[in-house]
């Protein structure tokens, strides 16, 4: 049996090279995704995940990347993974969705898709998985990784490079977050990170609905998104849900009207640059 081949760095370049816009909008699952202006999701790079790819698809927005990490999607709703997979520019999934899935499938994984690992399959194990993960942290700076001393405690982690492999967290928008990071966009914007209630999914899944688990995994995940505000200096990271369990002082709100002056905010940053470097060359 062949096994996977991992996502390179070389394909993190690729990735790179292949944006069309500084700002990526995260479009997940949660209720407020519907309010999302199409303007928006049409003018930016949209890394999309699960059944979120559907509504997309049918007002015309072909996704950057498609994102899963639940491999029931792929068992269940085989034909919908098929279809999200082929109108993507882009599919990303991780190792649980290929081991999953029946040989056709891996032949077809492999073939269109860019596998991810986790450094881990559950934030809790004994002393030689924490011994591996810290010295792994400690001989590469883009992996960050708290390991706890004790046995209950979980540890928390945020990979700034997904060609390492990424760190999991019971959401496949913290996922998508670290892919978004490690493709360098100038600002990241969630639409529908939620998590609140039920955690219903806004578009609808009369055909094999899965579950979801988010709202008693709310616990687990927060420490990841707080972990990824203290340590990752660097990240411009925001909010478009109105309705969200996850605190603002963590992941920012921001306005569908106020994502454009992201965007000038940077291009004002730039000309400033240039005119300080003329400056400079002309009393040089």
């Amino acid at each position: 049996m062949r096994k996977a081949t991992f996502i390179t760095r070389d394909d993190v370049q690729q990735l790179i090279a292949n944006r069309t816009t500084d700002n990526t909008i995260i479009f997940l699952s949660g209720p407020t995704s519907s309010k999302t202006p199409l303007s928006l999701l049409r003018s930016n790079d949209v890394i999309t995940v699960n059944g979120a790819a559907a509504y997309l698809l049918s007002n015309g927005i072909a996704p950057f990347i498609y994102v899963l990490t639940d491999a029931r999607f792929l068992l269940q709703r085989r034909q919908d993974f098929y279809n999200f997979c082929s109108n993507s520019k882009y599919t990303i999934v991780n190792t649980d969705v290929y081991e999953a899935a029946t040989e056709e499938d891996k032949v077809y994984i492999r073939k269109h898709c860019l596998i991810i690992r986790a450094f881990y399959k559950r934030e809790k194990g004994g002393v030689y998985k924490k011994i591996k993960l810290h010295l792994l942290s400690k001989l590469n700076e883009s992996l960050l990784i708290k390991v706890p001393f004790s046995k209950k405690g979980r540890l928390v982690g945020f990979s700034k490079d997904i060609s390492l492999g990424y760190c999991s967290c019971h959401t496949v928008a913290y996922t998508a977050i670290q892919i978004a990071y490690s493709l360098s966009y100038s600002n990241i914007i969630c639409s529908g990170l939620d998590i609140t209630g039920s955690c219903a999914r806004f578009y609808s899944e009369n055909n094999n609905p899965m579950p979801s688990e988010l709202s008693k995994d709310l616990i687990k995940i927060v420490p990841f998104l707080q972990f990824m505000r203290d340590r990752v200096e660097d990240l411009n990271i925001y909010n478009l849900s109105d309705d969200t369990a996850i605190d603002y002082n963590i992941i920012p709100y921001i306005s569908s009207k106020d994502i454009a002056k992201l965007a000038r905010a940077k291009s004002a940053s730039k000309e400033l640059v240039v005119f300080q470097e003329s400056i400079d060359n002309c009393l040089g």
